[in-house]
């Protein structure tokens, strides 16, 4: 069966690789929020919605053109019934279906036109094109948010003289002025975007990590309380040391009413495996603290300089309040997640746990919420589910990879999150989704559903459905 898929999300992984397996293939609402949180609320209605991409889906004929699933809020929460597929035939989405192309490859949701209806970054690797004379690899195509969804879109113009034009974008509020940008390796555009999609303005020379090391991870939060957007970066060395192999930095690039501040570097935070990052207020002060994956939770608060030196909080399977046992190869935080799933103020931590083998299964997965609280999380009133779990639909199975990737949205605008847990290797690769519940006591599976191709009505060979939530 295949490997988990690395989706790319606000915690963004860009290479298709964790290094707990060297064969895999691949912002909260508090008490005194510190940056208005981006509302994924593509047709306007007041309920969040939910995008999850599925780039390796056969559409037409064409094997991995890829499309991306929406369902859409409402009081009674996320429903498979009310649900759209966006592919590149779609009404008013640009381009042609072709093989290849892996429209959906990642997801970026924000307001760029500033028109009170969030709208979608697609991301295409494969697609090839042409501008201005240069050939092109990889394109961003935004899809228009507005009261029916979904229904014009724009290829963004390709930027600077790079071949490949696809790679990892994310969104945030940069220079505090209330309207989203968007970065990218070298380059931040601001907005509000026009239709055509050109932005306001544009800062170059933004380096998300030195010319000798590789980007391998992105994560956008208010980190100093400030107002403005944080970048944090997780950086690695091109080649493996034969004798140590690879080493993780983090790296911090600061938002201001100038723009984005030069990188620093985040001491104490180095290590030999990385799985995903992701920023979010988990002890109630206004300021997104870092949460990095690597078979446990590295945890660095953060304070009105953003994110200082010293040694992480780490939760592991071995702390107290975590149900399991830490074991070597379980990737515990290979995705993650932050937002409040139980209303209490404080942002809970929604880590995948896919390596988890249980019951005799290999491989099938789990996912662990942790509480947030006023010092953040203990580990104490953590809960573990998995697809063998009471009310959970579907049965654990190996090389499932349950929990490949994350995302919490509050599809029933009552305030709590609720989780959306993916296993994009599910039935020999054709993926699928599960969205739970979250209700004062937390995360529960009662009422919880899954779907599939066969509810999207798409084509389940080899699809990967549930390689990418939004950032």
């Amino acid at each position: 069966m295949s490997q988990p898929v690395r989706g790319a999300t606000r915690r963004t992984v860009v290479v298709a690789l964790a290094l707990l397996s060297a064969t895999a293939v691949m912002p909260v609402a508090h008490a005194r929020p510190a940056v208005a949180e981006v509302r994924q609320d593509f047709n306007g209605d007041g309920y969040e919605d939910l995008a999850v991409a599925a780039p390796h889906a056969t559409v037409g004929g064409k094997a991995n053109a890829g499309y991306v699933a929406v369902l859409f809020g409402s009081a009674r929460g996320l429903s498979p019934a009310a649900r759209m597929v966006y592919t590149q035939a779609s009404a008013g989405v640009p381009g042609a279906v072709e093989a290849g192309d892996r429209f959906g490859s990642r997801l970026t949701a924000a307001d760029l036109d500033n028109d009170g209806f969030t709208d979608l970054l697609v991301a295409a690797y494969g697609e090839r094109w042409e501008q201005n004379g240069l050939a092109r690899e990889g394109n961003r195509t935004v899809l228009w948010g507005g009261p029916d969804g979904f229904t014009t879109g724009k290829v963004l113009p390709a930027e600077g003289t790079g071949s490949f034009q696809a790679g990892l974008t994310i969104a945030g509020d940069f220079d505090g002025d209330g309207r989203r940008d968007l970065a990218r390796e070298g380059l931040v555009t601001y907005g509000p975007f026009g239709r055509d999609g050109q932005p306001s303005r544009v800062q170059g020379d933004v380096k998300f990590a030195d010319d000798d090391v590789l980007t391998v991870g992105v994560a956008t939060g208010d980190t100093n309380g400030d107002g403005a957007t944080d970048l944090v970066t997780v950086t690695r060395a091109y080649d493996r040391d034969p004798e140590g192999g690879y080493t993780y930095e983090v790296n911090q690039l600061l938002g201001s009413r100038g723009g984005v501040r030069p990188l620093t570097i985040v001491r104490g935070l180095e290590g030999p495996t990385y799985g995903d990052l992701t920023l979010g207020d988990l002890n109630g002060d206004g300021r997104a603290d870092l949460v990095l994956g690597a078979n446990s939770l590295r945890i660095r608060y953060a304070g009105a300089g953003g994110l200082t030196a010293g040694a992480p909080h780490v939760i592991d399977q071995d702390t107290p309040g975590v149900p399991g046992v830490q074991e070597r190869d379980d990737a515990f935080g290979w995705s993650l997640s932050v937002r409040d799933v139980d209303g209490d103020g404080y942002g809970d931590l929604l880590a995948g746990n896919p390596y988890e083998s249980f019951d005799g299964v290999s491989r099938a997965g789990t996912f662990a919420v942790v509480p947030g609280g006023p010092h953040g999380p203990t580990g104490a009133g953590t809960t573990v589910l998995s697809q063998n779990s009471a009310n959970m639909p579907g049965t654990a199975e190996r090389q499932d990879f349950f929990g490949s990737t994350t995302h919490l949205v509050d599809g029933d605008g009552d305030g709590r999150a609720e989780p959306v847990v993916a296993a994009a290797a599910e039935d020999e690769g054709a993926g699928a989704v599960w969205v739970l519940r979250s209700g004062p006591a937390g995360v529960t599976a009662r009422d919880s559903f899954s779907f599939g191709a066969r509810t999207l009505g798409t084509v389940a060979t080899k699809a990967a459905l549930g390689s990418a939530f939004p950032d």
